[in-house]
């Protein structure tokens, strides 16, 4: 089988930015390579369609330079080497081609994923925080309202239902991440519970008892105005896909809400903010 590598040429000053904007793609692993006069290339497998490329592509910056590689691998050998992800205690992802070796107890929540086009199996850092500090909020409050925002395979919409929230949009700019998120909901039986589209944030009309965002700190920040207006009053917004060393400026754009918690795994942040009272 033919499949494509993801090259992204940058500055040096970049390379972290640029490769937090390939781990939001939900990709497996990225490549860093030796600094070359100042610019440095990462890569990574997004998938090898026209619309898997293109959604990628729409996350770099117009200075950065970018290219694919034909690379023959095995067929889906990627899957052999992926497993459940836990979170919390009571919580586990599990890819759906691997659930009849899951050995869970009745107590644990297990969701089903299959990532699609490189959508993500809910296993990195930023997603694992963002189900942790979402399901121990559901744990000890009343939520009717979840909105989830830059949804990818939907896997944060589709834990909330699943621990019993009736209400909940899931939306995402790309027409995959909506595809996926639809199969992945009727995967786990919540597609009922589950409106999914690719409604800008500014035409959403709220308020939610809960918004998520795991998304790059720049959108957060260009965001910022929509995500105060749609989280409740008694309500939280919960947000990742940031540094957990360099985030302050995301915080400030969202001021006046103000921080209840803050939660770092593995150099990443989630956050949970609410309204000033």
């Amino acid at each position: 089988m033919t499949n494509k590598t993801f090259h992204v040429t940058v500055p040096e000053s970049d390379e972290e930015l640029a490769a937090d904007r390939l781990w939001q793609l939900g990709v497996e692993a990225v490549g860093i390579g030796q600094v070359v006069d100042g610019m440095v290339e990462l890569w990574t497998s997004v998938g090898a369609t026209e619309e898997s490329i293109r959604r990628a592509v729409d996350r770099l910056d117009p200075t950065w330079t970018w290219r694919t590689a034909d690379v023959v691998t095995p067929v889906e050998t990627w899957r052999e080497h992926v497993g459940p992800t836990w979170y919390g205690k009571t919580g586990v992802v599990v890819p759906q081609w691997q659930a009849d070796r899951l050995d869970a107890g009745a107590d644990v929540l297990v969701t089903l994923i299959e990532p699609a086009s490189s959508f993500g199996l809910g296993d990195h850092p930023t997603t694992r925080l963002s189900l942790g500090t979402l399901t121990d909020y559901l744990a000890g409050h009343h939520v009717s309202s979840v909105l989830d925002v830059g949804c990818g395979s939907g896997v944060l919409g589709i834990v909330a239902a699943q621990r019993g929230v009736t209400t909940i949009r899931s939306t995402d700019i790309s027409a995959g991440a909506v595809e996926a998120t639809v199969a992945n909901a009727r995967l786990n039986g919540v597609i009922d519970q589950i409106e999914v589209d690719m409604a800008e944030l500014a035409t959403i009309s709220g308020p939610y008892d809960v918004v998520v965002a795991n998304i790059l700190a720049p959108v957060l920040v260009s965001m910022a105005v929509d995500l105060r207006r749609l989280t409740a009053a008694d309500g939280v917004l919960i947000i990742s896909g940031i540094l957990g060393d360099d985030h302050q400026h995301v915080i400030d754009a969202l001021a006046p809400m103000q921080v209840e918690h803050a939660t770092i795994d593995a150099g990443w942040a989630s956050i949970q903010l609410t309204h000033v009272h």
